[in-house]
C-alpha cells in the first residue's frame, strides 16, 4: 500500500470554562485532527466535539435520533445520560456541541441501580431505552424507558448486567444481551441471558442450552458451561426477524430467531494464526516495531459487532479486540513467562511452522523473547500439564464473517499494525492512558473496539474503531469477500498523554439523508478523554492539491523541501505533527526516501539476507536500494538500519542515484574540485570520487563555503534538501 498523510490542524480556540446557560459542556480548542490516506476517495473533516468535562467515563456509547437531531450518550461518570443537540452542526465549520440535558440514574427513583452501560432510540416512538446494572452487578438488571426529552415513562427487569440494548428496525422490540458476569469472588455467577421487551412490555428473557453451543465456543473456565456464557453486543437484521450476539470471552456469536423467539445456535468463531503470512504481529514489548510471524493462536472475541447485506446474504463484520475473564478470585489471564518451563509447542497447532523451525526459533529463545506477552492459561495444556500451544487474546483486526455458516469470508490481517507503523510510527501500538511507544505490542496491539458500517455516495464501508491508538480505520466493502483500506483517521492530539479525541468506545453513523449537514457524519464517543467527535465525509479531492506539513518544520530554512517531498508521499514524519527536521537520519530511512524518491525497481529473485532487516516495513527498500549499488551491506551480513548517516555517506548515495536516475556516468577531477575545500584531507578514499560528482553536478554544498564537514552527521531536514535537489 502506498500511504500519504495530511495534517489538519486545530482553528480557533476558546478558553475553558463552565457556563450557566450550557451546564455540562466544556468548551474547548478545536482538536488536532489527521486523516492518512484516501483523501482522493473520502475527503474527511472533523466538524464537532461535545466535551463532557468529567473525563474519563464522561462519554461511553451514543445513540441518534434522526427526526429530531439529538444524540443521547451514556456517562458513566455522571451515571446518567446526556442529551445533545446536532441540529446547528454546519458542513465545513467546526463547532463546540453543547448539552441540552442530562438525565442522572438516580432521578428514575429505582433502587439498587449502580450503572448505566448502553442507550438505544426507538426509530419509529418517542422512546428511549436505557440498560441499568443493579448493585450487586449478579441481581437482575433494568431496561429504563424515557421519551426523547429524557423524561421517565417506565423500566422493566433483565438479565444480570444488561451491557447492550438495541431495537429492531421495525421498532416493535428491544433486545438485551444480558452478560452475566461473576461477582469478584466468584461466590455468584449468573448465566448470560437474551431478554426480548416487546412494545406491550412484556419481557422475555431467553437462555442458553449446552446443546446450542458447538465445540469451538470457549467454555472451559471457571463454572457451568452455561454461568460461562457472557453475551456483549446485538446487532439486528435489516427485515428484524434475526439478531445476532457476540459472547466476546466465549469468542462465539449466537444466532437469534426474533419471530419465534428462541436462541437457534451459538458458534464459535475459531483461532486467528500468527504463524501464517499475513498475519504478524508485534507481540514483544521491547521498544522497537517488529511486525513477525509468532506461535501465537488468537481467538477472535469481537466486541461490538455489525451486520450488512450483499448479494442477498448476511455478513457479520467484527471488531476483533480480545477480553479474559478476570476478577480477584480468579483470573485466566498470564504471561509466556508465567509457563516458560512448561511450554513444549508442537507444529500441528500452526500452519506457518515445522516442528524443526520451531524447535529451532525456541533453541534460539523465542520463548524468552515473548516472556511478557499475555496469553491465556486456559487452552494450549495437555493432559501431562505441557503446553503445546499458546493463545492469545484478539485477532488485532476486523474480519468478516458468513451469518449464515460463520465461516470466516475475510480478514484484515496485520494491516492495522502495519497502517500506524507507516501513518504515525512515533505512537506504534501506544496505550489510550499514556503515550508510551510499543506498550501496547505484548498485549493486543491497537485493540479494535468497535465497528460500524455505513454507505456514502452509493459504496458501503467499514468503520474500525482502534480504543488504544485512538483512530479509526475505514475500509470500503464493495466487496465483503475483499475489502480494501481507504483511510485511517484520528483526531486525539498526540502532544499530551490523553488529549484531544481518547480511546474511542462507540460509534455512530448518520447517513446523509438523516444528517443536519446533508452528508454523512460518524460520531465517535470517547471514553479516556470523556468526548464525542463528530467527523463528515464528502467526496473525493485530488491528493495533488494538498500541501503536507508539520508543527515543527514551520519557518525551517528546509521547511519547503520537506512539504515538497511530504506531499510527494516520498518523506513522512514520526507523527501527524512532527518531522523532526534536526533529528539525524538513519540508514535504513535513508534506503526508503531514496526507493520513493527513484521508485526502484524490485528484484525479487535477488532477495537480501541482512539479518537485522528481515520482518522490517523498510526491508523492501533495503533491497532495492542494495541491489541497484546505492547503499551496501556489512561484511557481518547486517545492514545496520538505524546506524546515523555521515555527509560522504550520504553524498556519496546521492552521487550513485543521480548516476542511475539519469543513466550516465560522470567523469570528473576529483581532486580539482575538493581542492577548494579546507578539510578534503579527511574525506574517506572511498567516497572522495562521489563526493567531488555530487559538488560538480549542484547536489550538495559545503556546511561552510570551504568545508564538506564529512564526518558530520546528517539531519532529517538537510537529506529532505539533498533528495529534492536530486530529483529536480
Amino acid at each position: 500500500m502506498n500511504f500519504k498523510k495530511k495534517l489538519i490542524t486545530g482553528a480557533a480556540a476558546a478558553s475553558i470554562f463552565f457556563t450557566a446557560a450550557v451546564p455540562f459542556n466544556v468548551l474547548a480548542e478545536e482538536p488536532p485532527f489527521f486523516q492518512y490516506e484516501g483523501k482522493d476517495i473520502l475527503s474527511v473533516s472533523q466538524i464537532g466535539q461535545y466535551d463532557s468535562g468529567l473525563g474519563e467515563g464522561g462519554t461511553e456509547i451514543m445513540a441518534y435520533d434522526h427526526s429530531t437531531r439529538t444524540a443521547f450518550v451514556t456517562n458513566g461518570t455522571a451515571k446518567g445520560f446526556d442529551i445533545l443537540q446536532f441540529g446547528d452542526l454546519v458542513s465545513g465549520e467546526f463547532k463546540d456541541i453543547t448539552t441540552s440535558k442530562r438525565v442522572l440514574l438516580s432521578s428514575f427513583g429505582i433502587n439498587g441501580v449502580d450503572d448505566i452501560t448502553s442507550i438505544a432510540v426507538n426509530p419509529v416512538m418517542d422512546v428511549v431505552a436505557i440498560t441499568a446494572v443493579s448493585d450487586p452487578k449478579t441481581d437482575p438488571g433494568y431496561v429504563i424507558f424515557t421519551n426523547k426529552k429524557g423524561e421517565y415513562i417506565t423500566h422493566v427487569q433483565v438479565g444480570a448486567l444488561p451491557d447492550m440494548v438495541t431495537f429492531t428496525p421495525d421498532g416493535n422490540k428491544a433486545i438485551v444481551a444480558n452478560e452475566g458476569e461473576p461477582s469478584d469472588d466468584y461466590s455468584m455467577d449468573p448465566p448470560g441471558s437474551i431478554s426480548i421487551i416487546h412494545a406491550g412490555l412484556s419481557v422475555n428473557t431467553l437462555e442458553f442450552t449446552e446443546s446450542q453451543l458447538d465445540e469451538k465456543v470457549r467454555t472451559d473456565s471457571e463454572g457451568t458451561v452455561l454461568e460461562q456464557l457472557e453475551p456483549e453486543y446485538v446487532t439486528v437484521s435489516d427485515d428484524s426477524t434475526t439478531a445476532y450476539v457476540s459472547l466476546q470471552e466465549n469468542n462465539a456469536i449466537a444466532t437469534i430467531d426474533l419471530v419465534n423467539e428462541e436462541i437457534i445456535e451459538v458458534k464459535g468463531l475459531g483461532v486467528k494464526d500468527h504463524s501464517v503470512s499475513g498475519n504478524e504481529l508485534d507481540a514483544i514489548e521491547d521498544g522497537e516495531a517488529d511486525l513477525a510471524k509468532q506461535p501465537l493462536l488468537g481467538f477472535y472475541m469481537p466486541d461490538a459487532i455489525d451486520t450488512i447485506e450483499y448479494n442477498g446474504k448476511t455478513f457479520i463484520l467484527t471488531p476483533n479486540e480480545g477480553d479474559a475473564r478476570d476478577y480477584e478470585a480468579y483470573s485466566e489471564e498470564g504471561s509466556v513467562g508465567d509457563i516458560i518451563d512448561q511450554i513444549d509447542l508442537n507444529a500441528e497447532y500452526y500452519q506457518g511452522y515445522t516442528q524443526k523451525e520451531l524447535d529451532t526459533a525456541v533453541e534460539n529463545g523465542l520463548l524468552d523473547e515473548l516472556e511478557g506477552t499475555d496469553i491465556t492459561l486456559e487452552q494450549g495444556e495437555n493432559s501431562e500439564g505441557v503446553y503445546e500451544a499458546l493463545y492469545s487474546y484478539g485477532g488485532r483486526s476486523f474480519s468478516i464473517f458468513d451469518a449464515e455458516t460463520m465461516e470466516l469470508v475475510y480478514d484484515s490481517g496485520s494491516d492495522f499494525e502495519e497502517i500506524i507503523l507507516e501513518a504515525i510510527p512515533e505512537h506504534f501500538n501506544t496505550n489510550n492512558d499514556e503515550l508510551e511507544y510499543d506498550g501496547r505490542s505484548d498485549s493486543k496491539g491497537p485493540e479494535p473496539e468497535t465497528i460500524i458500517s455505513g454507505e456514502i455516495d452509493g459504496s458501503t464501508y467499514a468503520f474500525v474503531a482502534l480504543e488504544r491508538f485512538s483512530g479509526i480505520m475505514i475500509y470500503d466493502l464493495s466487496n465483503p469477500v475483499a475489502p480494501e483500506f481507504v483511510s485511517l483517521i484520528s483526531s486525539r492530539d498526540f502532544s499530551e498523554d490523553v488529549k484531544g479525541d481518547v480511546s474511542p468506545e462507540g460509534l455512530q453513523f448518520i447517513a446523509a439523508e438523516d444528517s443536519p449537514t446533508g452528508k454523512p457524519l460518524l460520531a465517535a464517543t470517547h471514553e479516556i478523554s470523556g468526548t464525542v467527535a463528530i467527523y463528515e465525509f464528502s467526496g473525493g479531492i485530488p491528493e495533488a492539491i494538498e500541501t503536507i506539513t508539520f508543527n515543527d518544520i514551520q519557518g525551517h530554512w528546509a521547511q519547503d523541501s520537506i512539504e515538497s517531498l511530504a506531499t510527494q508521499g516520498i518523506i513522512s514524519g514520526y507523527s501527524a505533527f512532527e518531522y523532526g527536521p534536526e533529528k539525524n537520519i538513519s540508514r535504513g530511512e535513508v534506503a526508503v526516501l531514496i526507493d520513493r524518491a527513484l521508485e526502484l525497481e524490485s528484484n525479487t529473485s535477488d532477495s537480501l539476507l541482512f539479518k537485522d532487516v528481515e520482518d522490517t516495513w523498510y526491508k523492501d527498500s533495503v533491497d532495492k536500494a542494495v541491489n541497484a549499488n546505492l547503499l551496501a551491506g556489512y561484511d557481518d551480513k547486517t545492514f545496520r538500519p538505524h546506524e546515523e548517516m555521515s555527509r560522504e555517506e550520504i553524498i556519496t548515495v546521492i552521487a550513485r542515484a543521480y548516476e542511475y536516475a539519469e543513466d550516465v556516468k560522470t567523469d570528473v577531477n576529483t581532486e580539482e574540485i575538493l581542492a577548494d575545500f579546507v578539510d578534503a584531507e579527511s574525506i574517506s578514499d572511498w567516497a572522495r570520487q562521489n563526493v567531488a560528482e555530487a559538488i560538480e553536478a549542484g547536489l550538495v554544498s559545503g556546511v561552510k563555503e570551504n568545508e564538506i564537514q564529512p564526518e558530520k552527521n546528517v539531519t532529517r531536514a538537510e537529506a529532505a534538501a539533498m533528495i529534492e535537489r536530486l530529483l529536480q
